[in-house]
């Protein structure tokens, strides 16, 4: 180790020893001051405001008419104003002015700045919220206009406050701040510099659970494809007992079987981990509580993971000890020694570290934490872990492949449900112009489109691309299902977005007669596609006036006033709904309330983890692709077709991302999960043959 990265170390470590008492000291500084604000309580029957309209009043508060133009000039003296009103599960907004400009702590539409009167959770509440801060203190006049909400009492009185000036504390805080996490990153940096993580090609007994049975046995249990393939197939039996049983005992029998067969072979159950994603919608009763099949089947693979490392270290330790008598540091040594047969870490495993970071840094903003807690769970560290055991467990070319081919069949699994269900007239939706909208295992088409436009990209790459021509035919029927569930699923957002760039992206990358044929069956679809547009499900795309653009438009407006409110961690893991459905859905969209996420994988980083969230989402982004790109070249035909589909398949991930969900959602999460694992030991898989 070079002196300069330990003098960089010590020197971070100082920073954030310095900056961590700073930054306490000067909160409860700020904290102090702050306590000297007075405030001034005021009811709708204090007699200080000049009401206009059919207001009614009572104990309860004020209580505008159907009109839709009752107001409320309300004259003040203080740098702080804020409502207390009654929410509920109904429609309603306020619309308010300070000294005839729009209040600064509200999101602004045409009509000017808006306070919604629909509770986040819709239950009923009666809260006091902010409207205008950081005014100049003197006389001041709000106007407050009441768009419905009438019989619900929404105006229960208002508070005006006298802050002091903590600007200096607030600059103070922020470069303390951004000191403490330079230093923090720097640290981690260096960490993963010298700890890493391992990813090798060195075949299952290199990574087993060897330990686990007699020497005899195990090659028995690898070596053979027929063994593992019956392996596999008694983990999906015993999943599936244990999923349908209503036996308890069976169902616990059942548990324990795949629990050993997991610890057994981990690469299997990861492969198994693969096949389960798209499945999270139907949970299993554990214990009281619902857990999905792909939580459940992750969590073990997790117990199998830590197993082995454990085992690794204790083997390590036990032969340096053997080799030499333990001396002080004897520990240590056999640490040092384990560690040094890491591989360095690469940037897009520092990406995925990173992004975890911030994600439960998210957290603790969260207002609703118990739903923030569900989604930091399983869509954000159980897909991390799946990378990671991907990442660090020794996976030979058929346990790589084994992972992929599962991710296709439960693809296809998900279409050939939804085929069967469109033909029998069962589980659909009807939309525009009357299109039956296939949804099979999920709540909504859209979905469908998301989830199989990741898997047709890869199908259709190792399809054409390929050598092995078992794989190659078995791909090219399973893609057929996939491609037919996405027609039928009607996502415009898959249609017209997602699966042509991914596709397309595939045969641009493939290069020579590929990029030809790609590109002239874009141009065919495209024809084809054209009179289907003027049909009442395509045609409304043109409509920014009404409709899904016009609401789409006003959801990204609402979206981008959301992060700006929210620059430095967002709104917290899954509180997007409470927040826009709370405070900053555009009372013209009030007819699409009950959104979960921004439609857009920008906006989707920003608004759950602002800058930070943002920022990584570009990093992982950047790490895939300079991992990705130089394998379009790789001499070999089938990992050459693969890497090629998981470019095609984030070219799906953005491009599709564009306009619905990208990441945050838990299939996709491990889909993205499964592309980054794999590109990862294709990459390091090429770097180790030369």
């Amino acid at each position: 180790m070079t002196r300069r990265p330990r003098t960089l170390l010590l020197a971070c470590l100082a920073g954030l020893l310095i900056a961590a008492p700073l930054i306490g000291a000067v909160v409860v500084l700020r904290a102090r001051v702050l306590d000297q604000t007075a405030t001034a309580l005021y009811t709708p029957l204090s007699g200080t405001a000049d009401w206009d309209g059919d207001w009614e009043f009572s104990d309860l508060g004020a209580d505008p008419g159907e009109a839709g133009t009752d107001r409320v000039t309300i004259p003040f003296a203080g740098t702080d104003f804020a409502l207390r009103v009654r929410r509920g599960n109904y429609r309603g907004y306020l619309f308010i002015s300070i000294d005839g400009e729009p209040a600064n702590d509200l999101p602004l539409s045409e009509r000017g700045a808006y306070l919604v009167l629909t509770s986040p959770d819709l239950t009923p509440q009666v809260v006091t919220l902010p409207i205008a801060s950081r005014l100049e203190d003197g006389p001041h006049v709000a106007e407050v206009i009441a768009d419905r909400g009438w019989d619900q009492w929404p105006l229960a009185g208002w508070s005006v406050s006298r802050r002091p000036d903590t600007s200096l504390y607030d600059w103070a805080l922020v470069a303390l701040v951004s000191l403490a996490f330079i230093c923090l990153l720097g640290i981690v940096v260096y960490a993963a510099g010298g700890l890493g993580l391992q990813a090798s090609d060195g075949g299952p007994d290199a990574d087993s659970g060897g330990f686990l049975v007699p020497p005899g046995l195990w090659p028995a249990l690898t070596q053979s494809p027929w063994a593992s393939g019956s392996i596999l197939l008694a983990m999906r039996a015993s999943a599936g007992l244990f999923y349908f049983s209503p036996y308890r005992p069976l169902a616990v029998a059942s548990g324990l079987a795949l629990a050993v067969l997991v610890l057994l072979r981990l690469d299997l159950g990861l492969a198994l981990v693969a096949g389960l994603a798209p499945f999270y919608l139907q949970p299993r009763p554990v214990a009281d509580k619902l857990f999905s099949m792909v939580e459940i089947v992750v969590l073990l693979c997790a117990l199998s993971w830590g197993v082995r490392v454990i085992a690794r270290w204790y083997a390590q330790r036990r032969a340096k000890r053997e080799a030499e008598p333990e001396g002080p540091h004897g520990v240590s040594a056999a640490l040092r020694s384990w560690i040094s047969r890491l591989s360095p870490t690469s940037s897009l495993d520092l990406a995925v570290l990173t992004f975890v970071l911030v994600a439960i840094a998210s957290y603790f903003v969260a207002e609703y934490r118990h739903v923030a807690l569900r989604e930091l769970r399983v869509v954000i560290l159980e897909p991390a872990l799946f990378y990671l055991m991907l990442r660090t467990t020794r996976l030979d070319a058929r346990a790589v492949w084994r992972v992929v081919d599962l991710f296709v069949l439960g693809a296809a699994a998900v279409a050939t449900i939804g085929l069967a269900q469109y033909a029998m007239g069962v589980n659909i939706i009807t939309a525009e112009g009357g299109f039956r909208r296939l949804r099979s295992v999920y709540g909504s088409p859209n979905n469908v489109g998301l989830y199989l436009g990741r898997a047709l990209p890869v199908l259709v790459a190792v399809c054409l691309l390929g050598r092995a021509r078992r794989r190659r035919v078995a791909y090219g029927i399973a893609a057929l299902p996939v491609a037919a569930a996405n027609l039928f699923s009607f996502s415009r957002g898959a249609l017209l977005v997602g699966v042509p760039l991914s596709l397309l992206a595939v045969g641009i990358l493939a290069g020579g007669r590929w990029l030809v044929a790609a590109l002239g069956a874009a141009l065919a679809a495209a024809l084809a596609a054209t009179p289907s547009l003027r049909t009442p499900r395509f045609a409304s795309l043109s409509d920014a006036h009404s409709g899904t653009t016009f609401f789409r438009l006003q959801l990204w407006r609402s979206s981008w006033a959301m992060f700006l409110d929210h620059l430095w961690l967002g709104v917290g893991p899954d509180n997007f709904l409470y927040s826009y459905r709370g405070r900053y859905i555009r009372p013209a969209a009030w007819q699409e309330l009950h959104l979960s996420h921004a439609h857009n994988v920008v906006l989707d980083y920003a608004t759950r983890m602002g800058i930070p969230g943002l920022a990584v989402g570009v990093w992982l982004q950047i790490a895939f692709w300079r991992l990705a790109l130089p394998l379009r070249r790789l001499n070999h035909p089938d990992r050459r077709a693969l890497a090629l589909g998981l470019m095609g398949m984030m070219v799906s991930f953005l491009a599709h991302g564009m306009v619905d969900a990208s990441y945050f959602l838990v299939d996709l999460a491990f889909a993205l999960g499964l592309s980054l694992g794999v590109i990862q030991l294709l990459a390091r898989s090429e770097k180790n043959e030369h």
